[in-house]
């Protein structure tokens, strides 16, 4: 019998279950007691997928058992399983209550009010609907959704190309802004330039973020050093804040003026940003098909969209 065969007959959900209990506790005595197992139970689960495999998962010593480079694989590749089990489970939960349903979707900080936006208008059609909103930076996102910890991620995209297996729908092309309370002593100015405003006091993301290469591409066009911020913060919502008291300036995405509503506190100061434009996409894995709770959260991001007047991209994906 081929080898792919004999492992999909072989390998089963409860050895894999049993594996990433023993590497998350460091012993299988531990593990028996969680899983109210036996410790030879244990041991005959693992022993039996090593033999399978024809290869050794667990390096076992006096003080416990630690993963190999087979084991910490097979344990990687097994938290996907379980994730498009679980997932499998919501779809038929859903197919037999559609007024349920439950998701996990991943936004960046300044996209998380757009998906709220479109969680509020499902939750006031279907009131038992679940959702699990995960609000982190691309690159955790992108990590998530490739373990299938999450379905979908709404962000901003450095390039209108979906990355390595994923395929993306661009919603609209998003700017950065430079933004200021509604009675910072910039605003009513009719045309300013960055050279106007260095002296701040300004409010920035981190440089090392997904937003500092732009901003400092920004100031570089003009000539000009980032100037250096009086906050470094990471959260849409203390730059905001900061902002919003009438002295900071920051740069942000400019949907934080217009998402969910016109805000009352901050305003765009009228600079010209260079190559300061990107998608915001919605990504989703290339090879997996999308529940249908899912499916209705991306129509409700579409609807929002064009109802805020924000423009809509194009579906793209790409696979190497």
């Amino acid at each position: 019998m081929p080898l792919d065969d004999r492992l999909r007959r072989r390998i089963k959900l409860h050895g894999l279950r049993v594996l990433q209990e023993t590497i998350a506790t460091g012993s299988m005595a531990k593990a028996a007691r969680r899983l109210r197992m036996t410790q030879p139970a244990v041991s005959y689960a693992i022993k039996e997928m090593e033999q399978t495999l024809g290869v050794a998962l667990l390096d076992r010593g006096p003080q416990g058992v630690t993963p190999n480079a087979f084991g910490e694989a097979l344990a990687q590749r097994s938290v996907a399983v379980f994730n498009e089990l679980q997932q499998g489970l919501h779809d038929i939960a859903f197919l037999a209550d559609p007024s349920a349903g439950e998701i996990r979707i991943g936004a960046t900080p300044p996209m998380s009010a757009l998906a709220g936006v479109a969680i509020d208008r499902l939750i006031r059609r279907h009131p038992r609907m679940s959702f699990h909103l995960v609000v982190e930076p691309t690159v955790t996102l992108m990590h998530e959704l490739r373990l299938r910890g999450i379905e979908l991620v709404v962000s901003r995209m450095a390039q209108p190309v979906a990355p390595e297996g994923t395929a993306a729908e661009i919603l609209f092309y998003d700017r950065l802004a430079v933004i200021a309370g509604k009675t910072n002593r910039w605003v009513g100015k009719r045309r300013l330039t960055l050279t106007d405003l260095m002296d701040g006091p300004w409010a920035l993301p981190s440089h090392e973020g997904f937003l500092g290469p732009m901003i400092r591409a920004a100031f570089e066009a003009q000539g000009l050093a980032v100037p250096r911020p009086a906050v470094t913060t990471a959260s849409s919502y203390t730059l905001a804040s900061l902002a919003a008291q009438g002295s900071f300036l920051t740069i942000h995405p400019e949907t934080m003026l217009r998402v969910p509503t016109e805000h009352p506190l901050l305003t765009a100061l009228p600079v010209a940003l260079s190559n300061v434009t990107n998608p915001v996409g919605l990504l989703r894995l290339k090879d997996r098909a999308l529940s249908p709770v899912a499916t209705l959260f991306a129509q409700e991001v579409r609807i929002a969209i064009k109802s805020f007047g924000l423009g809509r991209g194009r579906s793209m994906g790409r696979e190497r």
